[in-house]
């Protein structure tokens, strides 16, 4: 077992841009000037948004009570976390329910607001909204991070389905309510709140993907997340606030060395739990100012794909392994076996939860375009395979993965179907040609056009 940790630096005009501090979300003009060390410090303001359930609601009361007593004066953390019913939590004087809480270097004992049972909505884009608001009422900062911690599941459109029918594609899991907060919901909520972050991590399974980083990039500079099934260490909250505050004194250090900190801290705590030896972990830090150039290859190629497929519908099939190398059966196989973010993690057969893992569909984009490349004989192909790469490769700053397979490197998660299981799962109903990301890059056209064989 090898563990990595890959960081890739970005141009002058982005680190410059990294060191001027937050922009708005229209505004991505560079300032090169770097601030003399004698300026007034920058503060920083975490906000953490947490659902429970299940073995998460001592995990996420642990990572509540890690920061305690350990915040600079330029840190502050303000909360809402919900419980299951019969949770009782140390914080609180009742059981389960939903709290809030704003903790500073001065605020001594960390004591939780109730706001509402284990019915409270924290789904409704509002209560997001509300909460992100009076995080910056009570806790007035420079820079916000908003963190996000509880089960995903990433973009699905079975997942999480209500009593009612309605998809939830699974951002957060509320167990008690037996749905998840959508992707949609909370950008709506984000938006709602007319807050651009710094960063939004994610502590929660399968979030790094085109399709939730597409939609999430508008509202914030950095997106940190994993694309497998991801472990909450319970240390993610005080290393972060551990990491900000060294910045912060030194002054000379840059965001992206934080971050830098933060994974490398996280990959020595990882190391002192012996349950992780064979487990694949990964984070990346994703630098939204690349995404929509990223997109932009990815249409390309989505392009280029289709017009293949018409060419091959058109063309015998002698004559198009004549001009391309490799029949369309072929090219599916290779797509087929392309990196499945979830493959490490299936359960035996005989397993409930199989089916459950299953429903994320989430390939690599990078080595899904290296294996098109690669069996069609096609110089478009290639050059767009080497672009998606490149660029993937600005907008993935900081990598972290341990992994049993040593040599695993991986990007960005990206939905993959097929025709059939397209119609029968219902994607356009759920709304995935509305997302930000098929809206720039056409991908549904292809899942909706192809008979790879998946391995679901």
């Amino acid at each position: 077992m090898r563990t990595g940790l890959y960081i890739h630096y970005i141009t002058s005009i982005v680190i410059a841009l990294l060191l001027g501090g937050c922009i708005g979300v229209d505004d991505h003009q560079t300032n090169d000037v770097t601030p003399p060390i004698n300026e007034e410090p920058e503060t920083y303001t975490i906000i953490y948004y947490a659902v429970g359930g299940e073995t998460l609601d001592k995990a996420i009361e642990m990572s509540i009570t890690s920061v305690v007593g350990n915040l600079s004066e330029n840190i502050k953390l303000t909360g809402c976390v919900k419980w299951t019913d019969n949770y009782k939590s140390e914080l609180c004087d009742s059981e389960g329910g939903t709290y809030r809480f704003i903790h500073t270097e001065q605020s001594g004992e960390l004591r939780l607001e109730h706001v509402g049972d284990s019915n409270f909505p924290m789904y409704e884009p509002e209560n997001i909204a509300d909460f992100i608001c009076w995080s910056k009422e009570v806790a007035p900062a420079d820079n916000y991070i908003l963190v996000l911690a509880g089960h995903g599941n990433g973009w699905h459109p079975e997942v999480g389905l209500t009593a009612g029918g309605e998809s939830t594609r699974g951002t957060l899991r509320d167990t008690g309510l037996d749905r998840y907060i959508s992707l949609e919901e909370l950008c709506a909520g984000v938006a709602a709140s007319q807050t651009h972050f710094r960063m939004i991590h994610m502590i929660s399974c399968l979030m790094n993907n085109v399709e939730y980083i597409t939609s999430l990039a508008p509202y914030c500079d950095y997106i940190l997340g994993s694309s497998h099934i991801s472990v909450m260490l319970c240390s993610e909250l005080r290393i972060l606030c551990f990491v900000l505050g060294n910045m912060i004194d030194n002054q000379a250090e840059t965001f992206i060395e934080a971050m830098t900190n933060y994974l490398s801290d996280i990959d020595n705590d990882i190391k002192y739990h012996s349950n992780l030896e064979e487990e694949t972990i990964d984070f990346v830090l994703t630098d939204t100012h690349e995404v929509a150039a990223l997109n932009r290859e990815v249409g390309l190629l989505t392009d280029r794909l289709i017009q293949i497929y018409d060419l091959s519908d058109s063309l015998g099939e002698e004559e198009f392994v004549g001009k391309y190398g490799a029949t369309i059966a072929e090219l599916e196989r290779a797509v087929a076996h392309s990196y499945y973010f979830i493959s490490a993690h299936i359960a035996p057969e005989d397993m409930a939860t199989t089916e459950y893992l299953r429903m994320a569909f989430s390939h690599d984009l990078v080595d899904i375009a290296h294996r098109i490349a690669t069996t069609i004989e096609d110089d478009a192909i290639r050059d767009i395979a080497t672009a998606i790469e490149t660029q993937a490769e600005r907008a993935r700053i900081l990598h972290y993965i341990k992994s049993p397979n040593n040599s695993l490197n991986v990007y960005y998660g990206i939905t993959l179907t097929n025709s059939i299981l397209w119609a029968e799962r219902g994607y356009s109903e759920a709304g995935y040609e509305e997302t930000p990301f098929d809206k720039a890059t056409g991908w549904s056209r292809f899942l909706k056009r192809n008979n790879i064989e998946v391995a679901y």
